[in-house]
C-alpha cells in the first residue's frame, strides 16, 4: 500500500466531516452538492493508496480513479440554485451528457488502446449533445461547445492520443465548474476566491497531465498540487457557509424574519435619517402606526399558522401597493409602521392614511374561508407634533390606541360578499349588513 497519500486523506476526511456538521446546524442546498462532489474526491484518495506493486490490479484502480474525476467534476457542476429548468430535467441532461464521458474513461482505465473502442461513444455523446439541447432548447452557444469538445475528443482518438482525451475532457468538465461558481458565488467572498483558485488549478493539472506524466519527478508534483487543491477547496466551501450564515444573521439583525419588512431596530435608524432629510428640507415628515383589529381573534379561531399568513398578507400588500414611503417596518405582533416626509399639506396625509386602511383591510383566504381584519392608524406629524424620533412615535401610538377602541375585531365574509372599490378609493360591500 502507498501511505504517503494518507496524510492528505485524513485532511480531506476531517474538512468532509466539519462540512457535514456545519450542514447540520446550518442547513444550505448548495451545501449538498459540495459535499456530495468531496466525498467522491475522498474515494478517489482513498484509491490511490492501493497504488502498490502487492496492491489491487492497476486497471481496477486506474477506472475508480478517472470515474471519479469525471462523476466529481459531474456533481460540482451541477446548478443547485434556483434555475428555470426543472431539478429532475437538469439531472437527466446531465447524466446523459456524462454517460459517454464515463464510458470513455472507463475504456481508457482498462487499457484499451484502439479507436474503434472509442469511436462510437464519441458518436453517441454527439447525438446525446444534439438532441438533448433541443429538447431542452439549451442555448446555441452551450450545444457549439458540447459539438466542439466530442469533435476534439474524436480527433485526439483517431490520432491515437487517447490520454490527451480523456485528461483534456476533465480538465473542460472543472473549467466549466469553476465557471459555474465563478457565477453563482458572492464577488467579495473569501472562500470563493479559494473554490475558484482550486477548480482551476484542477482544470490546469488535467490539462498539462499528458506533457509531463513522461517524467516521474514533475508528474508527482502535479499529483500533490491536486491533492493540496481538494483542502483548498473544503476550506473554500466552509468559508462560504460562515460567510452566508455571518450576511443571514446581519440580514435577521435588521430584518422581520416573517414578513421580511424591516424590524423596530432598522425603523428607528430610517426615522431618524428621514427626520434629519425632512428638517434640511424643511418639509413635514408623518409617522403612520397601524395595528390591526381582529388578529387576535384570528389566531385564536383559526390557529397561529392563520395569523402568520395574515402578516405575511399585509405585508406584501403594503410593500407592493404602497410607493414613496421613506420606511416600512413591522415593530412586532401586529403593529406595522410607515414614514413619509414629502407629505406635502394635512389633506394629502389624510388621504394616505385611507390608502394605508384599505391596503390592510384586503381580505385573503385561509383555509377555504375569506377573513378581513380592519385597522387602527394613528399618525403623528414633523413639526407639529414633535421634532424627535421617540416622541413622534409614542405620539403615533397613542392615537392609535385611541382609534383601536372603535373597530370592530373581525369579520368572517362569504365569496359573494367581497368588497369592491368605488370610484372614490373606497371599499364598498356587495353584500348587506357587512
Amino acid at each position: 500500500m502507498n501511505y504517503s497519500f494518507l496524510p492528505d486523506l485524513s485532511a480531506l476526511a476531517i474538512l468532509i466531516a466539519i462540512l457535514l456538521l456545519m450542514r447540520r446546524r446550518h442547513p444550505q442546498e448548495q451545501a449538498d452538492i459540495w459535499i456530495a462532489g468531496l466525498l467522491i474526491t475522498l474515494v478517489e484518495s482513498m484509491a490511490h493508496i492501493f497504488y502498490a506493486q502487492n496492491g489491487l490490479p492497476a486497471t481496477i484502480l486506474h477506472i475508480v480513479v478517472l470515474d471519479c474525476y469525471l462523476l466529481a467534476g459531474m456533481v460540482f457542476t451541477w446548478d443547485s440554485r434556483k434555475h428555470p429548468i426543472p431539478a429532475r430535467t437538469r439531472f437527466l441532461y446531465l447524466a446523459l451528457n456524462g454517460l459517454p464521458l464515463l464510458a470513455i474513461n472507463t475504456t481508457y482505465g482498462l487499457h484499451i488502446f484502439k479507436g474503434v473502442a472509442y469511436y462510437p461513444w464519441v458518436a453517441l455523446g454527439i447525438i446525446i449533445a444534439i438532441a438533448s439541447s433541443i429538447l431542452l432548447r439549451r442555448p446555441q452557444r452551450v450545444t457549439i461547445i458540447h459539438l466542439a469538445g466530442w469533435i476534439t475528443i474524436g480527433l485526439l482518438a483517431y490520432y491515437g492520443q487517447y490520454r490527451d482525451a480523456v485528461y483534456w475532457s476533465l480538465a473542460g468538465v472543472y473549467l466549466i465548474a469553476g465557471l459555474k461558481f465563478r457565477r453563482r458565488l458572492p464577488g467579495r467572498s473569501t472562500g470563493r476566491l479559494a473554490i475558484l483558485t482550486g477548480f482551476f488549478i484542477w482544470a490546469i493539472c488535467f490539462f498539462i497531465h499528458p506533457f509531463i506524466v513522461p517524467y516521474r519527478y514533475v508528474a508527482d508534483i502535479a499529483s500533490h498540487v491536486w491533492n493540496m487543491q481538494k483542502s483548498l477547496i473544503s476550506i473554500g466551501m466552509i468559508l462560504v457557509m460562515l460567510e452566508e450564515q455571518v450576511s443571514n444573521n446581519r440580514w435577521l439583525a435588521l430584518h422581520d424574519e416573517l414578513t421580511g419588512l424591516a424590524n423596530r431596530r432598522a425603523f428607528e435608524n430610517h426615522l431618524t435619517a428621514a427626520l434629519d432629510r425632512c428638517r434640511r428640507a424643511e418639509s413635514i415628515l408623518a409617522v403612520f402606526m397601524c395595528d390591526l383589529d381582529g388578529f387576535k381573534q384570528i389566531n385564536d379561531t383559526y390557529g397561529h399558522e392563520a395569523g402568520d399568513q395574515l402578516l405575511r398578507h399585509v405585508a406584501s400588500n403594503l410593500r407592493e401597493q404602497l410607493h414613496g414611503f421613506d420606511s416600512l417596518a413591522r415593530l412586532g405582533g401586529d403593529e406595522f409602521t410607515l414614514v413619509t416626509c414629502n407629505s406635502g399639506h394635512t389633506h394629502s396625509i389624510e388621504e394616505l392614511s385611507e390608502t394605508i386602511r384599505q391596503t390592510i383591510e384586503l381580505p385573503f383566504v385561509f383555509d377555504g374561508n375569506i377573513l378581513q381584519v380592519s385597522a387602527s392608524i394613528g399618525i403623528a406629524l414633523y413639526p407639529e407634533d414633535a421634532a424627535d424620533p421617540t416622541r413622534l412615535l409614542r405620539i403615533a401610538d397613542l392615537r392609535m390606541y385611541s382609534l383601536k377602541q372603535k373597530r370592530t375585531p373581525l369579520r368572517h365574509i362569504r365569496l359573494d360578499s367581497i368588497p369592491s372599490m368605488t370610484a372614490s378609493g373606497r371599499f364598498r360591500s356587495r353584500a348587506a349588513g357587512l
